[in-house]
């Protein structure tokens, strides 16, 4: 099981990377036509948007499944029962999080599903859709990392 989720979330990945460089490209495509050719792109505003959405929303559960994630330590335990403790704690709070996340960001998204953006014509449930869905996956992240106590790899940076 752990390995096709390795692949799931390798996959995952690449799709994070893919959007990234879309987004890369959008933007330089949308400079050189304002700015050199003075012929501004209508639509590429809204898809960087949309696609920065997806980005941030697809990105968090590779970074948490990784174990990856920006950490903020307001406690320093010396006992490593108090440590794994404190990760079980955070780990339940994030998953709570994410819960209330996937469940009011599917209800946006389904109120958004009659609205279309303005120059792409498409459902604006596609820009919210990230949001119930990258939270899911979060959740999933979480559960399965839960299952192992990761060890840090440097002993200068603490997990």
């Amino acid at each position: 099981m752990r390995r096709y989720l390795d692949h799931a979330f390798a996959t995952l990945g690449a799709m994070v990377v893919a959007i990234f460089a879309a987004i890369m490209v959008l933007i330089f495509i949308q400079v050189i036509n304002r700015f050199l050719l003075g012929l501004p792109l209508f639509w590429t505003e809204e898809v960087v948007r949309m696609l920065l959405v997806w980005l941030v929303l697809m990105g968090t559960p590779v970074v948490v499944y990784q174990y990856q994630e920006i950490k903020v330590e307001l406690f320093n335990f010396k006992s490593s029962h108090l440590e794994a403790f404190r990760q079980v704690i955070v780990s339940i709070l994030s998953v709570v999080f994410c819960g209330m996340l996937a469940y009011w960001g599917y209800l946006f998204m389904e109120r958004s599903l009659g609205t279309m953006q303005p120059s792409l014509g498409i459902s604006r449930a596609w820009l919210y859709a990230p949001i119930p869905l990258g939270s899911i996956l979060t959740i999933i992240a979480f559960l399965v990392r839960g299952k192992e106590i990761k060890e840090p790899s440097d002993p200068g940076k603490r997990i």
